[in-house]
């Protein structure tokens, strides 16, 4: 469902992505862990047709989308920085992504613990509240490929936990290939049976215990 053969990607001079493959089939989840600035998230962004690779194929659903934009990719991002839209209230933002019915919208906030805030927009909301509105928009647009960067960051261990089993239970229903960058590698273990760590542009998938 996702592949990425012989990637590579030169930033600021140096190779952050070096001769990566990489297969997520439908209904896995894959994790990617990697020191800060070791291009785990360019990494999600050359899928999402956010980056061109310079070198290499990444292939969606068997097709190579080099030339695809973003648009065309028919996939759901959820970004490191959150990036929602900050003229819309949470519930309008998880609405616009999905299938635009505000009550479905509200039961995905809900789900993420933010019915209070539903009327209220991005700026208003704390950093581990507009996190959880993001990953709720993410889910709702029920994508078969699905792109996580680090969604539980900035969240507290009981949200974390509640979060992480919230989309294995999405994942279960959607069936989608899910690429899901986390910073922790102890977490990222417990998330995923199959755990790569990004370093020096080359990735490994690290063995299991």
């Amino acid at each position: 469902m996702i592949e990425l053969i012989g990637v590579r990607k030169k930033l600021g001079g140096r190779w952050v992505l070096d001769d990566v493959d990489l297969q997520v089939a439908a209904g896995e989840c894959v994790v990617v862990t990697g020191d800060s600035g070791a291009g785990k998230s360019t990494l999600l962004r050359l899928v999402a047709g956010l980056e061109t690779p310079d070198e290499g194929t990444v292939r969606l659903r068997g097709l190579d989308v080099q030339g695809v934009p973003p648009h065309g990719r028919a996939l759901a991002f959820q970004f490191q920085d959150s990036a929602l839209w900050p003229h819309l209230t949470l519930v309008e933002n998880v609405a616009f992504s999905g299938d635009g019915a505000t009550g479905r919208a509200m039961e995905f906030l809900v789900r993420a613990g933010l019915r209070e805030l539903a009327g209220r927009r991005p700026a208003s909301v704390s950093g581990g509240e507009a996190r959880r509105a993001a990953l709720a928009r993410a889910l709702a647009a029920r994508r078969d490929v699905l792109l996580l960067d680090e969604p539980l960051t900035q969240l507290q261990p009981a949200a974390r936990k509640e979060m992480a089993a919230w989309i294995q239970e999405e994942l279960k229903v959607t069936r989608a290939a899910c690429l899901w960058v986390a910073h922790d590698l102890e977490e990222a273990a417990i998330l995923a049976p199959r755990v790569f760590v990004l370093a020096g542009g080359r990735l490994t998938e690290r063995a299991r215990v």
